[in-house]
């Protein structure tokens, strides 16, 4: 009972993991977040309009995810305070990519100042 137990929390753990958006390779030595998947069949163009050399804006991002201020943090907060999505600096919030990357980890913009609010993503 307790292998099952335990076969179970493992499972659990790698799934709800692989749902964090690790990186993963996607061809050569280029990786990507893993919940992008689809989007790398489709090539670099869905991010990178026109060329894979052109930098991403956040018009790629509020394509798929939304207007900044309709979307949900999943992770749990340190305090409620600590939501980049409805800052109090940035009123209706700062960049995507201040705090997002697809292709490294990065530590958010927040964390200049609040060390301890939050990790790398």
């Amino acid at each position: 009972m307790k292998k099952l137990i335990m076969s179970l929390a493992l499972a659990l753990a790698m799934v709800v993991t692989a749902q964090a958006g690790d990186l993963v390779t996607i061809k050569g030595n280029t990786e990507g977040r893993s919940y992008h998947k689809s989007l790398y069949e489709e090539g670099c163009n869905y991010c990178h309009p026109g060329s894979p050399k052109k930098q991403v804006t956040d018009a790629a991002c509020v394509d798929c995810h939304g207007q900044i201020n309709d979307i949900e943090i999943t992770k749990h907060l340190k305090m409620p305070e600590a939501n980049p999505h409805k800052s109090v600096h940035y009123n209706q919030g700062a960049s995507c990519l201040a705090c997002h990357a697809e292709h490294t980890r990065k530590a958010p913009v927040c964390s200049e100042c609040h060390r301890t609010w939050f990790d790398k993503m």
